[in-house]
């Protein structure tokens, strides 16, 4: 698509640990280019592979509006572990001699509670593979709780979700916890015949931590048919959420709306009806999502107030490969 050159360009992307999202929109926020790539998480890939996904997500956005790197105002990273110094600095070497002024750099949550607040201030609950609790202060500081990852943390996330529904079944099978559903889905889930297999199919699992947060489903599923075993770690998982929103509030001061982002939060579920009941925060659902949410900062940063039609066309373009599994 040919776009008039007096048009100016603007770039979001929200890099996790397993996917890159990115889009282009012009000074109006239509978006007029969208792009998938691998992850970004610096942490999780060696940074010579995370730099070429994303110079090969700008070059193909940028073809896509049919423009030019001239034509390009802002561009917003929203880079899993960006909030690191050094993360941040491989990206500046990388980027800002070719971009300067026009590059903009924050923590890929960042995305995510642009997506609920358009720039405003706010905390941002995202619960995926992984879990944190993310705020931005009506003065501009930015606070973070949790997202330690699977090793060191991500409580309430799916990882965690699946674990503990995995610990309930061998629970049950050593006789120190009751008979649960979980059993028979986890079995048909994973393709086994006993619930003991599931040592061998995990441990021997190349992601184990993917296969676990795809499980979470099962803990869902099971809870809804009234399995106690399966209700208790949905309870569980809906405590340590509110842990990290507590305890962001507690460090802001503040009493700023939560933004509710990541797969397990995203619909209906169970576990979201749980944290709602248990909240005592304004809460706001988004209608966008957080690649647009990125967009939106990068419009921010250049100047460009963000008005009602800006958000409608923003959010209008949800599904051109936009959907998110569970974040990272």
């Amino acid at each position: 698509m040919q776009l008039n050159k007096a048009r100016r360009l603007f770039i979001g992307m929200d890099g996790g640990g397993s996917k890159t999202k990115a889009a282009i929109c012009d000074e109006t926020g239509e978006i007029v280019g969208f792009a998938v790539g691998e992850g970004a998480n610096p942490l999780s890939r060696p940074w010579p592979q995370v730099e070429n996904t994303l110079r090969q997500l700008i070059d193909e956005l940028i073809v896509q509006a049919g423009g030019t790197a001239d034509d390009m105002e802002g561009i917003f990273l929203g880079i899993a572990g960006a909030d690191r110094p050094e993360v941040k600095g491989w990206i500046e070497s990388a980027f800002g001699p070719s971009w300067g002024g026009r590059l903009h750099i924050d923590n890929d949550a960042a995305g995510a509670l642009y997506s609920g607040t358009w720039g405003g201030p706010g905390i941002v609950l995202i619960a995926g593979t992984g879990s944190i609790a993310y705020a931005l202060t009506p003065a501009g500081e930015r606070h973070r709780v949790g997202g330690w990852g699977y090793l060191l943390g991500d409580e309430g996330s799916g990882y965690d979700l699946g674990r503990q529904a995995v610990i309930a079944v061998l629970r049950a099978l050593d006789g120190r916890g009751a008979p649960t559903l979980l059993s028979e889905l986890l079995n048909r889930h994973f393709g086994i015949d006993r619930p003991d297999q599931l040592i061998a199919r995990l441990y021997g699992s190349p992601n184990p931590r993917k296969d676990l947060a795809e499980a979470s489903v099962l803990a869902e599923k099971a809870a809804a048919c009234g399995d106690e075993a399966a209700i208790r770690c949905i309870n569980q998982a809906a405590r340590s959420l509110l842990e990290l929103v507590e305890t962001c509030r507690t460090r802001t001061s503040s009493s700023m709306p939560v933004v509710l982002a990541g797969g397990l939060l995203e619909s209906d579920t169970m576990l979201r009806r749980r944290l709602l009941e248990m909240a005592r925060f304004d809460v706001i659902i988004p209608q966008a999502t957080p690649v647009s949410g990125c967009l939106a900062a990068a419009l921010l940063r250049a100047g460009l107030p963000i008005d009602e039609q800006m958000k409608k066309r923003l959010a209008g373009k949800q599904t051109e490969g936009a959907e998110e599994d569970a974040h990272g």
